[in-house]
Parts: structure tokens; sequence; C-alpha cells
């Protein structure tokens, strides 16, 4: 069997903010309807949101506190449906020994949450794959597969298209708090089973063994609870006022590859029921490793910037609209003794989310 790669979740939207829960105590203790005003800070207009019950904070996922910042939380209704679709981008342009080579590439995954219950703070969610699909174009060659189209005839492709079919329809249950932060992962062992069963008839002996092993991987609760904060545990650590900012840096060093990411989120705006933050970064590794048979050593250099924003929804703090932009410049020079080789290259990855 052709190598089969397996790349549920594949995503890293932003680098989660671990934080501490803050509450906020501003309701309006009026009989009457509370009315919130939300100042645009772009602009100097305000939009009213008008709540129907007393407390109005209580209806919202970003509750204004009384200095004018705004604490950050979801607020999903038990019995409402919440979509997620992730799509990755991916456009590179390498350079070696003089030659010119493109390569593009997508990847689609569709969820749906579904709140079971809502309960001190913390939602039960059933969540089910809806879709995957992947797509690679070099020069006039395109070849992918998408779960919601009949079988390819590649047998490579046709290889994902059966495993990721097989997963598709398939749901698990988490339980996450009010900032993201996932407590509890269970089902995934059953769906585990079921796509072995699904796709038995597709495999040998061996090709088997390697795709659960894949599974187990890939579905595993600590994989699942990982990339799901990474795209939804987003909120800052603290209150914000509109206009101010929240920062991350990270120390790299992951084996021979060496490092710093820095990323700054700034709460932009209120407009038109959305809270919009806007998201700016920058990477810098380099990793130098030599194999030992060749004896020839590899000295890697990547630059990088990010920029993007994210729209949450006001009442629920879902994620309305996120675009993420990580334009990458990779240098690598491959040498032995007096000889030297240098291949160089851009990558652009445009993540989108609903």
């Amino acid at each position: 069997m052709k190598k089969i790669t397996l790349l549920l979740f594949s995503v890293v939207l932003m680098a989660a903010c671990k934080k501490d829960e803050q509450q906020a105590n501003t309701a309006n203790k009026d009989e009457e309807k509370a009315r919130v005003e939300v100042t645009d800070s772009l602009n100097g207009n305000s939009n009213l949101v008008t709540m129907e019950t007393v407390e109005s904070n209580e209806e919202t996922a970003l509750q204004k506190n009384e200095d004018e910042s705004y604490t950050f939380r979801y607020n999903l209704k038990k019995g409402q449906t919440y979509p997620f679709q992730l799509v990755i981008n991916m456009d590179q342009n390498m350079n070696s020994n003089g030659n010119n080579m493109r390569l593009q590439s997508s990847r689609t995954v569709v969820f749906d949450y579904f709140v079971e219950d809502v309960n001190n703070n913390q939602f039960t969610i059933k969540a089910t794959f809806n879709k995957f699909a992947e797509n690679s174009r070099m020069g006039n060659e395109s070849i992918g597969y998408d779960t919601s189209l009949p079988k390819p005839t590649d047998q490579q492709v046709a290889d994902s298209w059966v495993i990721y079919k097989a997963v598709t329809g398939e749901d698990f249950n988490l339980v996450m708090d009010n900032k993201g932060k996932v407590h509890s992962v269970t089902g995934l062992d059953k769906i585990i089973n079921n796509v072995m069963s699904k796709i038995k008839s597709e495999f040998n002996a061996e090709e088997q063994k390697q795709i659960k092993e894949m599974l187990d991987y890939s579905l595993s609760r600590e994989a699942i609870a990982a990339q799901f904060e990474e795209s939804l545990n987003i909120f800052p650590d603290k209150s914000l006022k509109v206009g101010e900012k929240w920062e991350d840096s990270q120390n790299i060093n992951e084996g021979p590859v060496k490092g710093q990411a820095n990323v700054s989120r700034t709460f932009k705006e209120i407009k038109d029921g959305k809270a919009v933050i806007e998201v700016k970064g920058t990477q810098n590794v380099s990793s130098s490793q030599t194999d030992q048979n060749s004896g020839i050593t590899m000295q890697i250099q990547n630059k990088a910037t990010v920029n993007g924003s994210v729209s949450l929804d006001f009442e629920t703090g879902w994620i309305s609209k996120a675009k993420i932009t990580k334009t990458e410049n990779v240098n690598t020079v491959y040498s032995k003794g007096d000889q030297k080789e240098t291949d160089s290259g851009t990558q652009t990855i445009i993540t989108t989310v609903n």
C-alpha cells in the first residue's frame, strides 16, 4: 500500500493563552430592560445592544465591567449547533540550483458542535465530523479527494478517501468550560472501532495495523483536547478595554530546532454584534544537523510573520469568521567539506474558519 498520511485536526490557528478565569459582577439591577452601550473605538460611533433580561451581562459572551473593560467567555446555548469549518490553503515557491517549483495545496475539515447540556459554566458538546477534503497542485497536475464526492481513481488518494469517509459522520463528546478549556473527551474508542470495521475489506492486515496506529495517535484524548483548545481556547487571560492588547512569547527548543515566536492580539473593536481581535506575530527559528551516514550538514533558517483577525459573536463568543495569514521565508544550506548548495523558498499559509 502506498503511504497513507492521516492529518486529522492538523491546524494551529493561534497559540492558546493559558489563563485564570475572571468573574464579572456588573449586572444592571433595574427592573426595566438594560441597555449596554458599546463604543466603536475606530469611528467614535456607539452601538446599542438591548437585553431582554434584568441581568444583561448574563446573556452575552463579552461581559462589560465598571471600568469599561470586557471579560471574555463562551455563552453557548443548550440545544444549539455551532458550525466550525476550517480551510488551510498553502502556496509554496521553492528554488533549488536555479530550478523553480511551485506547490499549492488546500485542506478542509468541517465539524458540527451540538450543545447537549449547560451546567455550572461547563458545556457538554457532541462533535460530529461532517467533511474532509484535500487537494494538491504542481504545474498542470492536480490530485485530491472530497468525502462528499465519489471515490477517486488514483489509488493513493483513494486510500485516504476511504479512511476519511469512514470517519465522516462519526461523533464524540467533550466537556469544556466557558473559557474554552477541555475537561474531558469521551467516545474516541468508539470512533476508532467503527472506522476499522468500515475499512476492513479495503486493506490487508498489515495496512490495517498501520491505520489503527495512526488513528490511535490522531484520535487520542490528548490530541483532540490540544487541537480543540488551539482553535477555541483563544480568550485573553485578563479583562480588556477596546484598543488594548495581550501578548505571548514562546521559546522554541525542539531537538535541533531553536528559536522564538511572538504573537500580539489587539481587542480592536465591537461592530455589528462582533468583537474583532487583530492578530500579529513573528517567528524566527533555525536548525543545524549532520547526517552521520552521508556527512552532509543541513542548516535551516525560517523567518515568518503572522497577520490576521478573528471575529467573535458578541452573544455567544463563537468564532464568526477568522482569517490568519502566515508568510515564511526559508533558506536551507547543504554543506560537506568545501561544497555547498543552497535552497530558498517562500511559503504562505492562509487559515480561515467559518
